[in-house]
């Protein structure tokens, strides 16, 4: 009796490990245990099945890191065989650059060769560095200035091969600080800078007009930069001009503020009406650089009431006609409303309206929906909820509801739906009719029960004529979608063999 089983799995025999008969060589074997001849020949052979199996290894990997040290020609490899490879230039080796044909037919490896590290650039003056990713062989670096910094130089850096190592393939670029020219002149006035020539990022200057000018603008300018590569002064400069604005007549008007009668840049005037005469448009308007006022100077009109009024689902029939054209109504005037279709009078409420001292229109409430009654019909269930908005309880005008029947009944109306009309009425009527399916045809076969139309839920039966045979089933059923379940059979020819239906036909 054996005292350690040592051998879990027999080991790979290699194609060489064959004597001179073709017979596998015994030696893996030999310093096991003895063994019948019969249990050797069965262990021999499962070690010849092992080696047809497992084979040789195929040409090396190609890696992205390293490469053969020698050209390989051969394209087949022996089990134990061992590469050695170099890393790739900007690679450095980290562990054995060697690879090896196992008994599996595989090469084994382990990641020997590390991208090479570029040097940290350094800070940027005025500037900041940005690191995308890491300093590794090629990561990209970006540039950037801080505000008022104009960038000289890439705004972009590479690591790359360079020589038998790795650098940055643009150097660190120089931020330097935006500058504008001398801030233009303009006529009829000055600015408070000095004679210099040059102005930094930052620096403002002031402007002011001659007497008896106006400035169009913004006083102060500064020095900025635009599109990150240029100084220039933000924003324009203004300009002075001289500016005269007349007094503007404005009948049955007041003048509240602003007497005037010559007027500057930005003077204003404050307006209002006489009594009995209401003001349309602007009460203040300014003199502008045109010599013009903004907005234009108002009007006076006289006192009565402006713009129909708003009825609730009401509108005006343009009774009486002689006031059809008109845009405001003297006081007493009487407008008839009436409703719109749809809505009928509140009870109580007047349809005509009165133009009253105040200038206001008589108060109405005007009109209310027309509500719908609740759907009468047997058969029916109502699926829809309204939400009321106002006393129509089952809904009112324009509110749509949806119903379904009970089984054997279908919707009367396209997908069971009705919408309540302006009369008051639901169209279409909600209604159930009997579900009924249409006589089903079947060529080359007869029907249990054959009639025009088969009702909600009636079964029929199908038998095909001497030589056809049934394809679906025998028995479909009339269901509520007024369709045949499941789907009407055929009957097919048999090609000459004649098949003929056995039993009787159960309706």
């Amino acid at each position: 009796m054996l005292k350690k089983h040592r051998l879990m799995h027999p080991q790979r025999v290699r194609h060489d490990a064959l004597d001179r008969k073709g017979e596998t060589a015994a030696q893996p074997f030999s310093g096991l245990w003895r063994v019948s001849e019969p249990t050797l020949f069965k262990v021999t052979l499962v070690a010849a099945l092992f080696t047809t199996v497992l084979g040789d290894c195929g040409p090396p990997p190609d890696l992205p890191f390293a490469s053969p040290v020698n050209k390989l020609i051969k394209t087949d490899f022996k089990t134990g065989t061992a590469l050695k490879y170099t890393c790739h230039p900007g690679f450095s080796r980290i562990g054995s650059s060697k690879i090896t044909c196992n008994a599996r037919g595989s090469w084994d490896y382990s990641v020997f060769c590390t991208k090479k590290r570029c040097r940290n650039p350094g800070d940027l003056i005025n500037g900041r560095v940005e690191v995308k990713t890491d300093f590794l062989l090629g990561s990209t670096i970006e540039f950037s200035c801080s505000e008022g910094y104009i960038l000289i130089g890439s705004t972009t850096s590479h690591c790359d091969i360079q020589d038998k190592g790795v650098d940055w393939s643009d150097p660190l670029p120089v931020c330097i600080i935006a500058k504008c020219e001398a801030p233009p002149a303009i006529s009829n006035g000055k600015h408070s800078g000095g004679d210099e020539d040059i102005y930094t990022y930052g620096s403002s200057v002031t402007y002011s007009c001659d007497p008896h000018f106006s400035m169009i603008g913004k006083a102060s300018i500064s020095c900025t930069v635009e599109n990150k590569t240029i100084g220039v002064w933000s924003p324009s400069p203004p300009t002075c001009k001289h500016i005269v604005c007349r007094q503007p007549q404005v009948p049955n008007g007041i003048f509240v503020s602003g007497f005037g009668p010559l007027y500057t840049y930005k003077d204003t005037i404050v307006f209002g009406c006489k009594k009995g005469y209401s003001l349309t448009g602007s009460s203040l308007i300014y003199c502008e650089a045109d010599d013009n006022w903004d907005p234009p100077p108002p009007v006076c009109e006289l006192n009565s009431c402006i713009d129909l009024p708003d009825i609730p689902h009401a509108f005006w029939n343009g009774i009486p006609y002689n006031l059809r054209n008109q845009e405001v109504f003297e006081i007493g005037t009487v407008l008839q409303y009436q409703c719109e279709p749809g809505y009928s009078p509140i009870p109580d409420e007047p349809l005509n309206v009165t133009c009253q001292e105040s200038l206001m229109w008589t108060p109405s409430k005007g009109c209310e929906r027309i509500c719908c009654p609740k759907p009468e019909a047997t058969n029916i269930r109502i699926t829809s909820e309204i939400d009321p908005i106002d006393r129509c309880v089952y809904g009112g005008y324009e509110d749509d509801i949806s119903y379904t029947c009970d089984e054997g009944f279908y919707p009367a109306s396209l997908h069971g739906k009705s919408s309540c009309q302006e009369d008051g009425k639901w169209k279409p009527v909600p209604a159930c009719k009997l579900a009924t399916c249409m006589k089903p045809e079947i060529k080359n076969g007869k029907l249990s029960e054959d009639k025009d139309e088969y009702v909600t839920p009636e079964n029929v039966a199908i038998q095909c004529d001497p030589g056809y045979s049934l394809v679906g089933s025998q028995s479909i059923k009339c269901s509520e979608k007024r369709t045949w379940d499941p789907e009407v059979p055929k009957c097919e020819w048999l090609n000459g063999t004649v098949q003929e239906f056995s039993g009787t036909i159960q309706p």
